[in-house]
């Protein structure tokens, strides 16, 4: 068992360029997946059970994986906000079933939990899966039609009966990894094309490192609102500083941090619950300086795995972009990069 978890449990990318932890379902996940049932919307129960009017106390049991299945569940921030399951039919075939909260619906979750249950049928040898699904529910057709699984649909009173095979072609491969290109691509454009970004740790004095990259962002023109954030001081260089990252304004998508090592994981949780979507932290004193550093670290990386957001650093320089649509000096050395048709990365 521990097995199939290590193997099952990871961290993929959303279309939108946000982390959603994925990983088969517990025993003790009956009271998070009756949650989870309670916050759907009654077309997404219809598409999924059939029918609207779902007790979720006892349509749990469909969620779980029983004897003769395997069931995932994703999730962000402790909550679940998608769902994948099969369990056998007999005679070589398993059915499967694919559910995601209205929230998360269209940036892909549907389509990685689909690869990742026939991945698990596929090991477990079952050779075809079978899903049963609502005329209406065209979205779910196309996609399984649409990611190069040998597929078979077929119309029956009521539903369609959609029986693919378990073994990836060289087409869905492909399809998969060109997604899974696009979601990396969506990530980057949150660091380097910001819509506002908050500078936690900014400070009067321009030497210092939160001082010096709230200057650089605003004398070389950022292309977008900053805000200060320093708990200490209401004005930061002439403008309005925020207490927190919770009191920031939208829109806000970038937070760079510049703060005592201790402070970055607190911080961190405030810019989850902010909804912050990535952070550049500038801050030392993480893996490079022992044990300490390193259960930091690891503190800091998994409130953003469960949050979601990206994270560029501990200990970094910053992030720069100087298109001209952009003007992000998001760094704290004295000088201004200058634009051009080179690209750098460091790590």
């Amino acid at each position: 068992m521990r097995d199939i978890v290590e193997r099952f449990t990871a961290d993929v990318v959303l279309t939108d360029g946000s982390l959603v932890r994925v990983r088969p379902v517990h025993d003790d996940d009956r009271p998070l997946l009756i949650e989870f049932l309670k916050t759907l919307s009654r077309d997404t129960r219809y598409l999924r059970f059939f029918r609207a009017g779902v007790d979720p106390e006892t349509e749990v049991d469909y969620l779980m994986p029983g004897e003769k299945g395997f069931a995932l569940l994703a999730t962000r921030e402790g909550r679940v906000i998608g769902h994948a399951a099969y369990a056998r039919s007999g005679r070589g075939k398993a059915e499967a079933g694919i559910v995601v909260a209205d929230a998360y619906q269209g940036k892909g979750l549907g389509t990685l939990l689909l690869g990742h249950i026939t991945q698990a049928a596929g090991e477990a040898g079952i050779p075809v899966l079978e899903a049963l699904v609502a005329p209406e529910n065209h979205h779910v057709i196309r996609v399984l039609r649409d990611l190069g699984f040998p597929t078979e649909i077929r119309s029956e009173p009521g539903l369609v009966r959609v029986t693919f095979a378990t073994s990836f072609l060289p087409e869905a491969v492909e399809r998969f990894e060109r997604r899974e290109a696009l979601a990396a691509a969506a990530a980057v454009q949150t660091f380097l094309r910001p819509r506002g970004i908050a500078v936690i740790g900014a400070s009067r004095d321009r030497e210092t490192v939160g001082g010096r990259i709230l200057y650089n962002l605003i004398s070389d023109g950022f292309q977008g609102p900053v805000y200060p954030v320093n708990p200490r001081a209401p004005i930061v260089q002439s403008m309005p500083a925020y207490p927190s990252v919770l009191q920031c304004p939208d829109p806000l998508d970038l937070a760079i941090v510049a703060v005592p090592a201790p402070a970055v994981v607190p911080v961190a949780k405030e810019c989850a619950q902010r909804g912050v979507r990535a952070l550049v932290v500038i801050s030392a004193g993480f893996a490079e300086f022992g044990e300490e550093g390193a259960r930091r670290q690891q503190a800091l990386v998994e409130v953003c795995r469960e949050a979601g957001m990206r994270l560029i650093g501990p200990n970094c320089m910053g992030v720069v972009n100087t298109d001209p649509g952009v003007s992000m000096n998001g760094q704290f050395v004295g000088v201004t990069p200058r634009s051009g048709s080179i690209g750098f990365l460091s790590q």
